[in-house]
């Protein structure tokens, strides 16, 4: 459903870099949306709900971001309501259809971004991913901007013990873009990303 109804864009100038500003507004206008900024969730950082039963396209996007990584997240979830609108529902969340429309935006707007990002997007766009996190490269890049001291599961020496999500856990050997974690506590083993943010334990 579309409308004409104006939207003050405005409003999103502390989250997006300021000339993100004109490709938002281009890509929603003229759908009928309701655009929400969420405090930081821990599980997503943002997503995207199909109108129902008359109702708008619903847009959530977490507060509290790196603005490029806000404008990318808003990049992402537009995507997945102008594939919808496309076609229709009968789609995988994240399949072709979507991952055509999600390039061919980050391609237009990729002047927005700061120079180092932009290498990481023209690598990251030819097959994006559900999440930016998957992807090694652009997870890094992020989480190393939002804390330049952050000491992920990668940079730990194997057997090291480390918190993460407050359960304490050894590091074992890698599998693939994974670690083979032991919970301290229980001896199940878990797979935790390469990428993950972790505080390391000091044994005495």
């Amino acid at each position: 459903m579309k409308t004409d109804k104006k939207v003050d864009y405005s409003k999103l100038i502390p989250h997006i870099p300021i000339q993100a500003i004109s490709f938002i507004q281009k890509w929603l206008s003229p759908y009928w949306f309701h655009l929400v900024i969420k405090k930081p969730r821990i599980t997503k950082l943002g997503d995207y709900r199909i109108p129902i039963k008359g109702m708008p396209h619903i847009i959530t996007v977490n507060s509290g971001m790196p603005k490029s990584l806000c404008f990318l997240t808003l990049t992402h979830e537009i995507a997945h309501l102008r594939a919808f609108d496309i076609y229709s529902k009968n789609i995988m969340p994240h399949g072709k259809e979507w991952k055509k429309i999600f390039s061919e935006m980050i391609s237009e707007s990729i002047q927005v971004y700061e120079e180092e990002l932009k290498e990481l997007l023209f690598e990251y766009k030819r097959n994006p991913k559900a999440s930016f996190y998957a992807d090694k490269k652009l997870s890094e890049y992020f989480i190393r901007m939002q804390n330049p001291n952050a000491l992920l599961l990668k940079d730990l020496c194997l057997n090291a013990l480390f918190e993460i999500n407050n359960k304490f856990f050894y590091k074992s050997k890698k599998s693939k873009t994974r670690y083979i974690c032991i919970e301290k506590k229980t001896g199940k083993r878990y797979l935790i990303a390469e990428n993950a943010p972790v505080t390391e334990i000091n044994v005495l």
